[in-house]
């Protein structure tokens, strides 16, 4: 696997280093971490190598190097836009993930000046990892992720974030929960049998049964963030629909939001799978069939031999 991992200058950046030393890295994984400086004033090329910056990236490096032995850590340095040399990039390295901090800007300020992390989960061709503040907190306490929100709908975009995590040596005690949200008119039977089929799924990818089953009713962002504090979660894995421009500003993202607000690391899969294309919500769980009422059954009037009116149901009842 190859890793590029955005770095600042920010506090974000110790929160993306340690979702680093919190993940579950096979062999041979490759890890390279940027810096991306901005230009000059006067338009001449930067000193990469005489900047500040540039000696604390070795020191991370090295950091890294002694702590994820099983990992290949690189480093270097670009001048320019960050979430446009992020994603260029990733893009030519091929990149199979993308880690960036976030730094926790109030949503207004996200509107008004925008935020590398969302302006990379956005374009991203490629899974992202946003990493946040409260993951060092923890540190020596919790080396690693042990408790894995998974929420899921019924679409292939679900499958394939589950399929993702087998890309990860997990822990024996990492806990997995899988959850779905849904409405007051929700098919029960079918959201159970989705969760039970990606619940098999995941205990034969990664040979675990610690995997716990969650139904709740709501607004799905706030449903999930709900979730990830009761379960103490400290990553939330989801799958993208793959929004984007229009569509995304009208119909809004459920990854973004919960990537904005969650009190824990977010990891979105995305590009692994066809984008929606359609302007409708995709992998919404079946709806219950309305009961068919009986046609109510009316009495007529008619009057007996003594000219009394009696009430008479129709023939056969």
């Amino acid at each position: 696997m190859r890793v590029l991992v955005a770095i600042d200058e920010s506090s974000s950046s110790q929160a993306t280093l340690d979702a680093l030393v919190k993940m579950h890295w096979h062999e041979g994984t490759e890890i390279n971490l940027v810096t991306v400086l901005p230009p000059s004033d006067d338009g001449s090329d930067v000193d990469i190598e005489s900047a500040p910056v540039y000696e604390d990236m070795a020191n991370l490096a090295m950091e890294l190097r002694n702590t994820l032995r099983q990992c290949e850590v690189k480093f270097f340095a670009r001048t320019g836009d960050p979430k446009t040399v992020i994603l260029n990039l990733a893009e030519r390295a091929s990149a199979d993930l993308i880690v960036v901090g976030s730094n926790c800007k109030s949503t207004l300020e996200r509107l008004l000046l925008g935020s590398v992390s969302q302006s990379v989960l956005n374009g991203a061709q490629c899974p992202v990892i946003v990493a946040k503040t409260p993951c060092c907190l923890a540190r020596e306490a919790s080396p690693c992720f042990k408790n894995i929100l998974v929420p899921i709908d019924n679409s292939v975009f679900s499958d394939v974030a589950v399929h993702w995590l087998a890309n990860f040596d997990w822990a024996a005690d990492t806990r997995f929960i899988v959850a779905a949200v849904v409405k007051d008119d929700t098919d029960m039977q079918d959201v159970r049998r989705s969760l039970e089929k990606r619940s098999a799924d995941l205990s034969k990818l990664i040979n675990t049964h610690n995997i716990t089953i969650e139904v709740v009713k709501g607004e799905p962002h706030h449903a999930i963030i709900h979730l990830a504090k009761d379960y103490y979660a400290d990553l939330i894995l989801m799958g993208s629909h793959g929004h984007t421009g229009l569509q995304e500003l009208i119909l809004g993202s459920v990854s973004q939001a919960v990537s904005h607000a969650a009190p824990c690391a977010v990891a979105i899969v995305r590009g692994l799978a066809d984008s929606d294309t359609s302007w409708q919500r995709t992998g919404a769980f079946k709806k219950l069939q309305p009961v068919a009422q009986p046609t109510p059954v009316r009495a007529y009037r008619s009057e007996d031999k003594r000219g009394l009116s009696v009430n008479v149901m129709p023939g056969g009842f």
